[in-house]
């Protein structure tokens, strides 16, 4: 088996669990941003097929890099020519492209991102992090789900008679009217009929369900040439990319053009990657999406499109070539589709299906014998290098699988539905975080990565107001590619209670606790045996912790502000800051741990710092928190006027003066000695009374406030369980 394939590739020094990302493209230029970009991604593979015309310098060069490798003209006909699938791939065509994809399968991959020279990778609202297409974890596999929005069953584009299906019209397209690449030009005026009339929902399904995500692109997208000859602006072009923008499940029954210019392809439709040698190259990524997704339909597997990743700066094309070289896409699509419709093999396994209707399609005259003898010698390939094909439907009952619809805070979906929780073999509690944030950087970081490394990212409810655009593009990062829930809103602190609480009564049946927490809070659990702070969480939640109504956060310990840290950089992340003593807090109000299973409402809420005022006296739990709520006293000030803000006690048009005055009328108090004469314990209750206090402090005598906010020389401790897994987290997930 190995043997085998260090015969064809040659790369003894490649072990195939080294790498389980990779990309794949072609190119007969010098390498641009566009590799360039692709070359950097975090954890990923990029393998290069060169043609005749390839300039093998540049390229040499590039493939000293760790993960790059480039397979030049010359290397494969040198090594790889003997064999017969390499011997029927045509020099001066795109679908030398295949050799890249068998060599990526050869070394290890489980995902592969497809892609085109002219397609960049975009940054996201920082203009700073790309994130990669996929984010491949061997611990998850294909079990987690997307979250998006799908078609509503039974509605006029579902039930339509229409085999193709146009995504454009969902994806916020700025050219009204407009239609990807290989859409059936025939159907048009029928989609146009009903544009922007279909209604979507939103939920999600498991990448188990999903064989291949297209991403949208902006800039000149890969339109066809009667699109790009016949609209004004038609290079212009942008789709939906907000931060609540969400990708779209194409109707498990329709058809959807998909490219070879920006796709992911996950291990289960890896068989479908083959590009036609026999059709010109503007045909063949269009026919290969459509034959594929007919042996998709077979076995349960969804195609998703997603909000633009890339942009195209397309080279300069004759687009009356292109529409020369597209006329199949114009003449047969249709026909094509309806073939595809009505096919059927009495194949017993998926490799003998996927031949007989590569035979079929050759008889159909849709693709040349010389794709018919590829085919046979790619799935040949695949079976030698031990490619696991999916189960065929005999033994499958194929779903049509799987959205499932979620519930939604303004059009944002977040999981509810019960997930057994396996840890080791072992079932586990399931413990489920609802944390809300605003502009806390890089605090909301460090907090989002530790916490669903410990207790997993579809267990975190993270609900944002933030207008950094750190924080946006990190949290879609953690959204998109990690899994969390997020919710950008700007609903204001005295609203959130209710959102918490609906949100809590929906993910109760598919949690066994819930606790709130806010961004400078970390979750540990304290171990009796050596009285420390530990982050082995899911050894706990294993353990078997039992609630019988709701309990509490047993011990806390709080950072200390440092001088030293904050000279350096006022926003240091939270493992620098030393720590105090660990205090157990038992009947404290400080943290409530919420048993689901007893109801959410009116009565039962959560409250914003998810207090325990209401639990029962004697009742806490082992776990802790460590409270980096004392860093430098610049973050305490924001903090504290961010929350006032949104509160509405001061205006962000407030002078200090006016805003003193404000404070001090809460505490019914004068502002002529604030610093002496106001009593934090005066005034009618309000929320978040010690902010203002502070806040009012602040304003009125600084150097004294801050004198006493930073210790004098009392012990400082760190918590090395902590740190370690701060750096574990940031070295797996960080962009």
């Amino acid at each position: 088996h190995h043997q085998h394939q260090q015969s064809i590739f040659g790369r003894p020094d490649l072990t195939p669990s080294d790498c389980v990302q990779w990309a794949v493209v072609t190119t007969i230029n010098e390498p641009n941003e566009s590799i360039f970009g692709v070359a950097r991604l975090k954890n990923w593979c990029l393998v290069i097929v060169g043609d005749t015309i390839t300039p093998l310098a540049k390229y040499k060069e590039m493939a000293n890099e760790d993960g790059v490798y480039y397979l030049s003209a010359l290397y494969q006909e040198k090594h790889l020519a003997s064999n017969p699938f390499v011997s029927k791939m045509p020099f001066k065509s795109f679908a030398r492209k295949n050799i890249g994809y068998l060599f990526a399968v050869t070394y290890g991959a489980k995902v592969i991102y497809d892609f085109d020279d002219d397609n960049i990778l975009k940054p996201l609202e920082d203009n700073v992090s790309v994130p990669p297409p996929f984010l491949y974890r061997e611990d998850v596999g294909f079990d987690k789900t997307a979250l998006l929005r799908f078609v509503e069953p039974g509605s006029r584009e579902q039930s339509s008679d229409i085999a193709a299906f146009n995504p454009y019209e969902f994806m916020g397209a700025s050219h009204e009217y407009s239609w990807p690449r290989g859409f059936p030009i025939d159907s048009l005026q029928t989609t146009f009929e009903t544009w922007g009339q279909t209604h979507t929902t939103v939920g999600d399904i498991k990448y188990s369900s999903i064989g291949v995500i297209q991403s949208l692109c902006d800039g000149d997208p890969d339109n066809d040439a009667v699109f790009r000859m016949t609209r004004p602006d038609s290079t212009k072009f942008t789709f939906n990319r907000t931060a609540t923008s969400l990708p779209l499940l194409i109707p498990f029954k329709k058809y959807t053009p998909y490219n070879a210019q920006a796709t992911t392809h996950l291990y289960s439709s890896f068989w479908g990657l083959y590009l036609p040698i026999s059709v010109p190259g503007r045909v063949t990524d269009i026919w290969r999406s459509y034959i594929t997704q007919r042996i998709m339909k077979d076995i349960g597997l969804h195609v998703v499109y997603t909000p633009p990743i890339v942009k195209h700066e397309r080279s300069a094309h004759d687009y009356l070539a292109d529409f020369e070289a597209e006329h199949n896409l114009y003449d047969k699509t249709t026909a094509l589709l309806k073939f595809l419709d009505s096919w059927s093999s009495a194949a017993k396994t998926l490799p003998e299906k996927i031949i007989d209707l590569w035979i079929a399609l050759y008889e159909h005259d849709y693709i040349g014998l010389s794709d018919v003898e590829a085919i046979e010698e790619w799935i040949k390939f695949l079976l030698s290098i031990g490619y696991e094909f999916p189960m065929p439907p005999g033994q499958l009952g194929v779903q049509e699988a799987s959205a499932q619809v979620q519930p939604s805070v303004e059009g944002q979906p977040y999981r509810s539905s019960p997930m057994v929780e396996k840890n080791n073999g072992r079932t586990s509690k399931v413990l489920k975080i609802i944390m809300m944030t605003m502009d806390e950087w890089p605090l909301m970081k460090s907090w989002v990565l530790y916490h669903g490394y410990l207790v997993g990212f579809d267990n975190l409810y993270i609900l944002d107001g933030s207008s950094k655009p750190e924080c946006t593009a990190f949290l879609r990062f953690a959204r998109d590619l990690l899994g969390a829930n997020v919710i950008f809103t700007k609903t204001n602190l005295n609203q959130l209670e209710s959102v918490m609480t609906s949100i809590a009564k929906d993910i109760a049946g598919a949690s066994d606790y819930i606790i709130k927490m806010d961004t400078d809070e970390f979750l540990v659990v304290y171990n009796e045996t050596t009285n420390t702070l530990t982050t082995s969480i899911s050894d706990f939640l294993v353990g078997g912790l039992t609630l019988d109504g709701d309990s509490r956060v047993g011990y806390i310990q709080h950072s200390m502000p440092s001088k030293d840290v904050c000279r350096k950089d006022i926003y240091s992340t939270p493992e620098k800051f030393p720590l105090g003593e660990i205090q157990f807090i038992g009947n404290g109000w400080f943290k409530a741990v919420y048993d689901s299973k007893l109801p959410f409402g009116s009565e039962r809420t959560i409250t914003l710092g998810g207090h325990a005022f209401k639990v029962e006296d004697g009742r806490w739990t082992n776990f802790g928190v460590v409270h980096y709520h004392f860093r430098c006293i610049e973050i305490e000030v924001e903090n504290c006027k961010r929350v006032l803000l949104s509160h509405g006690y001061i205006l962000p048009s407030d002078s200090d003066n006016d805003a003193m005055t404000k404070l001090a009328g809460l505490f019914e108090c004068s502002t002529t000695d604030a610093c002496n004469s106001c009593d934090k314990d005066k005034g009618e209750g309000f929320a978040s009374r010690h902010k203002a206090f502070f806040y009012l402090q602040w304003l009125a005598c600084r150097e004294k406030t801050a004198a006493a906010y930073y210790p004098s020389n009392s012990e400082q401790h760190h918590n090395a369980a902590m740190l370690a897994t701060m750096q574990v987290t940031h070295e797996l997930f960080d962009l």
